[in-house]
């Protein structure tokens, strides 16, 4: 085109020689007239490799990289880190976390849900729902409770293993505060609470917990937890917590786990049994005691104190005594179970913190009898007790005669002592 063109053919000519149209040939003069545009250095570029680094492990939002970009030295705007992190997140983080897929039996993700309150026991509480998805079928096992106390969380956990009929090789959490001490960083892993540790090594099950700010490290859970809230928690009716769950329990069985998966393409009812096949097997394993012990000293008041409430206990314990050592039994049912010696001396549902004191009408009943009772000691500070009469009256020693005969003085012999 340029030869033709440089030999004075006009248009037509040269789109006829190149068998092309004329508008392509006017693209083409038009493209080479084009001037060429210098690359200007984007303020961004010292930082790409940074950038790409931290989003290849972790889920950072634009405004956290922005903070870490800033103390580098950084002056740019938000903008062209945002649009950058975009390019970089949709290339790492979507495919090593959407497409990662387990094999039968290895992981199962494990996470809680806020879901509002309802009224329990006469009491408004915050409704939560715990939630454990396996990774290779898609099963989901959830349940509602009104309590996230690692002891709740380990109840639901054994009965999700029976249940599924086997335990996951790994569970995967967030970094809940019922599981994970110190969260995982890029140099150290995340170090689990060692009572969740002791529980794991009872089942047998690895304990992995997911990158911070990495929320679809769990994307399974994540996705079945908004499949339970919009699906099948909204514009549902129920009675009480018992009810909720059995209508939960029936949905997921007859609805959740015998979809098509969108994922899959299975149904995880179908996937289900090589699950089954490659978890670790129940066998003969005993029930974790999940009931925890905390020591205390019920007071002068027949009293103790947990989580800044005051529970009464038996008061014929004290007997006069201070700081008297009781043991207190917490279990999954949220009641306080005081004993005394081996002796049941007082059981109360868990208050709130800041409640009022918790008295047992019986212990109060018998704090008012003893207060009744006679003390063999004068209380400290109550002046003496005494009687006073209306007339003086005089001791019979000092109205009567004496006993003593009356004498001359001349019985009295007189003896003069001369003084030299």
């Amino acid at each position: 085109m340029q030869r033709f063109l440089g030999e004075k053919l006009n248009i037509s000519e040269v789109a006829r020689r190149l068998g092309r149209s004329r508008q392509t040939i006017y693209n083409w003069i038009n493209k080479e007239e084009e001037p060429v545009r210098r690359t200007r250095m984007s303020k961004l570029d010292p930082y790409r490799a940074y950038i790409k680094s931290r989003l290849e492990r972790f889920d950072l939002p634009a405004t956290v990289l922005l903070r870490e970009l800033r103390a580098q030295g950084y002056d740019g705007g938000i903008t062209i880190l945002r649009d950058y992190a975009a390019k970089i997140k949709k290339r790492h983080v979507r495919r090593l976390v959407d497409r990662f897929e387990t094999e039968p039996g290895r992981q199962a993700q494990v996470d809680w849900a806020s879901c509002g309150t309802i009224m329990h026991h006469g009491r408004r509480r915050r409704l939560s729902l715990l939630t454990v998805v396996l990774g290779y079928s898609r099963t989901i096992w959830a349940e509602f409770v009104v309590s996230e106390r690692r002891p709740v969380m380990v109840d639901l956990l054994e009965r999700c293993f029976r249940d599924l009929g086997g335990i996951p090789r790994e569970l995967l959490f967030d970094n809940l505060k019922q599981v994970v001490d110190k969260p995982r960083t890029a140099d150290s892993p995340a170090q689990i609470q060692q009572g969740f540790q002791v529980f794991a090594d009872h089942w047998g099950f690895e304990t992995v917990a997911s990158p911070p700010y990495w929320p679809r490290a769990k994307g399974k859970v994540e996705r079945a937890i908004q499949y339970i809230e919009g699906s099948f928690l909204e514009g549902r009716s129920f009675t009480d917590l018992d009810d909720l769950n059995g209508q939960l329990r029936h949905w997921l069985a007859t609805v959740a786990n015998v979809r098509i998966h969108g994922t899959t393409g299975e149904r995880p009812v179908d996937r289900m049994g090589a699950d089954q096949e490659a978890m670790l097997p129940l066998g003969q394993i005993p029930a974790y005691p999940s009931m925890t012990v905390h020591p205390r000293l019920a007071d002068h008041d027949a009293r103790i104190s947990f989580g800044s409430v005051r529970y009464s206990v038996d008061p014929m314990i004290i007997g006069g005594r201070r700081g008297e050592p009781v043991e207190v039994h917490l279990g999954t049912d949220e009641r306080l179970r005081i004993f005394h010696q081996g002796r049941l001396v007082g059981n109360h549902a868990l208050a709130p913190k800041g409640s009022p004191p918790q008295d047992d009408p019986l212990h109060a009943a018998t704090r008012r009898l003893l207060r009744q009772q006679p003390s063999c000691q004068r209380p400290r500070g109550k002046n003496p007790v005494f009687d006073q009469l209306d007339e003086p009256s005089v001791p019979d020693w000092l109205t009567e005669a004496p006993l003593v005969a009356a004498r001359a003085l001349n019985d009295y012999e007189v003896t003069s002592c001369s003084l030299s």
